[in-house]
């Protein structure tokens, strides 16, 4: 006997919306991940520059959170 999802019913509706709520539920929490771990990296890899190298990027080293914050707000 075959299946057709024309006649599954009204609760054919209710799991669609339901798995497109969660799939943007997951694509939110993976975009805040992604942020989190890019913001991590810039943080890690401007705190391993020297004070000269900071320096010539125009920052000092007690400055660079906002620097982070600013880079990642310009994407």
């Amino acid at each position: 006997m075959a299946f057709s999802t024309h006649t599954a019913g009204p609760e054919r509706g209710n799991v669609v919306g339901t798995s497109i709520a969660l799939l943007a539920w997951v694509g939110t929490r993976a975009k805040a991940a992604l942020k989190a771990l890019q913001m991590a990296r810039m943080l890690s890899t401007l705190a391993n520059m020297t004070d000269y190298q900071l320096a010539q990027i125009g920052i000092s080293r007690s400055e660079i959170p906002e620097y982070a914050e600013k880079l990642m707000a310009d994407e």
